[in-house]
């Protein structure tokens, strides 16, 4: 091509990116117009821009559109529809990730705006401004992660100074929120609603199972693009390799999650078929099947789609191990050391303290020790302590809705019972020592 033939192309790109960037805002203004049309008016005096006015709400309820408005399904048919048209021509008029990405996050988020207002309104309402956060927060960690092969892409164009510059605080915020934030104890960072949404369904449901599914179809994709090289029988045995792989690697890894209590829920035979099912389903569609893809276009497809699980995954993983230990030490080490201490003071005694500070003034420890949730330069937790004389509750916070209790035994119906008998005797755990399911 020559020049001449180029710069017009060229300048046609150019205006393509821009009116892609012009269709993003637009998008993102329309996901916060419907944020402030049909989010409930907040119970509240305080009044300011960013808050809900439902004023959208009203004039669609007004006008022929009213029958439309009184289902979440209808509601989300009439309004999201757009945005994802909108999303759609974003894809094809610009290759920016960035782009992308937030156009994918604007249509989730309008979802879940229309959803919230119309059929859930309380719980916004209930929950304010926050709710608003959670709902914006969730779909931007969303679009990310379904975006995360277009992103690493784009990243991997930059010299490694820009990479690390760009990659490390976003690996470091994500690490951060796991171990910061809790639904049970509302001081702890990052926890912007008592339910912590985010936390728990953005990132350890979905983006984690959107990781593992992009790792084992990018596997699958290699093993494809290596048949493409060698004989039909060959090809037929290698393309049989990675339909089994493809969908055994997320869901081997969504299984060992649940097991290993780094997921809130259990990975049920129901969750695994439907697992292997959308791998292949993505396997199939990332291959072309029949179309004849090239051997360099499917190995970078394939690249492409295992370092956009890479790089999602990694982090999710760090984050949720680093929460499973914080949990284990606590319970298992520091709680332990303070149930020890409050034991040696009950047989000196035949009470327990008031407070655990005299546990200290009486030589049975030597300081108190702190719950191990997030990082300390973030927050500082406490043990709860409630003494009721013979007895008493010993509870911590941790990341998820998980709140753990401990009680002592009740000695004193005992007194009579050997002291073997007496030694089998253990307190209760409200909590397991892995990190509970919580559904």
């Amino acid at each position: 091509m020559t020049s001449v033939e180029a710069a017009p192309a060229e300048r046609s790109g150019i205006w393509a990116r821009v009116v892609g960037w012009i269709l993003t805002t637009l998008l993102l203004a329309y996901a916060a117009l419907v944020h402030k049309g049909i989010g409930p008016i907040p119970n509240t005096l305080e009044s300011a821009w960013y808050l809900p006015s439902r004023f959208l709400l009203g004039t669609l309820q007004g006008s022929g559109l009213g029958a439309a408005m009184e289902s979440a399904g209808s509601a989300i048919a009439l309004l999201a529809l757009p945005a994802l048209a909108v999303t759609v021509a974003v894809s094809l008029t610009t290759r920016s990730a960035v782009a992308r990405m937030l156009s994918t996050a604007s249509v989730i988020a309008v979802v879940l705006f229309v959803y919230y207002g119309v059929q859930a309104p309380r719980v916004w309402s209930f929950f304010h401004w926050r709710w608003s956060g959670c709902m914006a927060l969730f779909s931007i960690c969303l679009g990310a992660a379904l975006t995360a092969p277009l992103l690493a892409e784009s990243w991997k164009r930059l010299g490694w100074p820009l990479r690390l510059l760009l990659y490390l605080p976003l690996f470091a915020a994500v690490v951060v929120f796991e171990r910061n934030a809790t639904g049970t104890d509302e001081a702890l960072s990052f926890a912007i609603s008592p339910w912590p949404a985010v936390q728990v369904f953005a990132l350890e449901v979905f983006a984690s199972a959107i990781a593992v599914l992009l790792l084992g179809v990018a596997f699958g994709l290699w093993m494809v693009n290596r048949g493409l090289k060698r004989t039909p029988a060959d090809r037929i045995a290698l393309s049989i390799v990675a339909a089994v792989l493809a969908p055994a690697i997320p869901t081997v890894a969504l299984w060992l999650g649940s097991k290993q209590g780094l997921l809130p829920f259990r990975a049920d035979p129901r969750l695994l078929a439907a697992t292997a099912v959308i791998a292949l389903a993505a396997l199939a569609i990332a291959t072309k099947l029949g179309v004849g893809r090239s051997s360099r276009k499917l190995a970078g497809r394939a690249r492409k789609w295992a370092w956009g699980g890479l790089l999602l995954g990694l982090p999710l993983l760090v984050g949720q191990i680093l929460t499973g230990l914080d949990y284990t030490v606590t319970r298992d080490v520091r709680a332990g050391q303070l149930i020890d201490a409050l034991q040696r003071h009950y047989e000196k005694e035949s009470l327990y303290p008031e407070n655990l500070e005299e546990l200290v003034e009486a030589g049975d420890l030597a300081e108190i020790p702190r719950p191990r949730i997030g990082f300390a330069f973030l927050s500082q937790q406490d043990f709860l302590y409630q003494s009721f004389g013979t007895s008493y509750v010993l509870e911590f916070s941790a990341p998820r809705w998980i709140q753990c209790a401990y009680n002592p035994p009740y000695l004193d119906e005992y007194e009579e019972e050997e002291e073997e008998e007496l030694e089998d005797l253990g307190g209760s755990w409200s909590c397991p020592s892995k990190p509970p399911e919580l559904w």
